[in-house]
């Protein structure tokens, strides 16, 4: 800079001076009056509504989706190894509780029931004997004991004797406890021999069956052995459903609920809620109910059949609203709502947002429903920032 000075002539030196002050005289005022402005917006922006959180009332049926599930249902297993003699029934043939439905042939288990009989007879037989010399010895101990009295028997002997009998006693009990354990086994194995006829737990509907007659089965775990039969009782069926927590304090036992298909709205029938968990999830922030629908056989309803369910709340719910735009449009999986506080600062409030009903939305969490929200909310604004608000009308 002081090189370039250098090179040029007083008149040119002055001439910069002069051109140089009414640069700074002529920007430096606009300078002033864009801060001040810049300043006096963010100082007092003006935001042309604020409104308040309304209270209304909610929809006058809840409408919540299930899936029929039948009232019992189980799935029978072999409890033998064997092959099927006869199957009995057919897919959807209706059965009473005790009903045969199968029987299964199993010489290994008719083996088996065989020879736990001959033990038993043996070990029967062997307790009779141990039972014969235990009476014998106890009473030949007692005639010696008797004698003993006088003198004409020894103790030595005596002492012969108490062995013996002690001995025999011995002997029947072990002989006693052989008896018991053959019937043990010989008992197991008659109670097996019981599962050779397959009979139905329950008066219910033969679902599905998976052996036909000369099938091989296998016994075990339900993840092992043979599946034979599924039995399912649709006299009536169950459903269980979600129940959000904002409707959770407006449902009872025994409360009626309309059951109907998508697919034929109009053909309703009459549920009842019959369980109630009393508590609330804590994801999903919902209860689950259960209920039990009646099926005379011309519902046209079946098990695993998709479902709605209309829940009558009417005049019972009261929901918070805000206007859609109270709503801020941040890049975050978070909603919040920008309120003005008494003192005209700005505070934003996470909420937790219900369902959309287009020109309002229900708000879960987070609001008391006096704030003062702003509708016309712009990304520049910033917590505590002070604004200007008129209130909606």
């Amino acid at each position: 800079m002081i090189r370039f000075f250098k090179n040029m002539t007083r008149k040119q030196i002055i001439i910069c001076i002069i051109v140089a002050v009414f640069f700074v005289v002529g920007i430096t005022p606009k300078i002033i009056r864009y801060i001040t402005t810049l300043m006096n917006s963010r100082a007092n922006q003006y935001v042309a509504i604020v409104e308040t959180p309304k209270l209304v009332d909610g929809e006058d049926t809840l409408e919540l989706s299930g899936e029929l599930k039948p009232f019992l249902h189980t799935e029978l297993f072999s409890r033998i190894d064997g092959l099927v003699k006869d199957r009995y029934v057919e897919l959807g043939d209706k059965v009473k509780k005790g009903q045969l439905l199968a029987e299964i042939d199993s010489p290994d288990l008719d083996a088996e029931t065989a020879s736990a009989k001959s033990a038993l007879i043996s070990a029967e037989k062997r307790e009779m004997e141990a039972k014969y010399k235990y009476d014998y010895a106890k009473q030949t101990y007692d005639r010696y004991e008797k004698s003993s009295v006088d003198g004409a028997i020894s103790k030595q002997e005596l002492d012969t004797k108490y062995n013996d009998f002690k001995t025999s006693e011995m002997n029947y009990m072990s002989a006693k406890a052989d008896v018991e354990k053959a019937k043990e086994d010989y008992n197991k194995f008659l109670a097996l021999e019981g599962y050779k006829e397959v009979t139905a737990p329950f008066d219910g509907v033969i679902s599905r069956y998976n052996i036909d007659a000369g099938a091989n089965v296998v016994s075990g775990g339900s993840s092992t052995s043979t599946s034979l039969f599924e039995i399912q009782q649709i006299d009536n069926f169950r459903a269980t459903v979600f129940v959000p927590q904002n409707y959770a304090g407006y449902i009872y036992k025994g409360q009626e609920v309309a059951v109907y298909t998508p697919e034929n709205p109009k053909h309703k029938i009459k549920g009842t809620i019959s369980q109630i968990s009393g508590k609330l999830d804590n994801v999903s922030r919902t209860m689950e109910v259960a209920l039990i629908i009646p099926n005379d056989g011309n519902s046209g309803l079946y098990s695993g059949q998709y479902v709605k369910m209309d829940i009558n709340t009417k005049n019972q719910e009261k929901i918070l609203t805000v206007n859609p735009s109270c709503i801020t449009t941040f890049t975050t999986p978070d909603e919040y709502v920008a309120e003005v506080r008494p003192d005209s600062t700005v505070h934003f409030i996470k909420v937790k947002q219900g369902r959309d009903f287009g020109d309002k939305i229900e708000i879960l969490e987070g609001l008391n429903g006096n704030e003062k929200l702003i509708t016309n909310l712009t990304d520049d604004l910033e917590e505590g920032q002070k604004v200007k608000f008129k209130v909606n009308e």
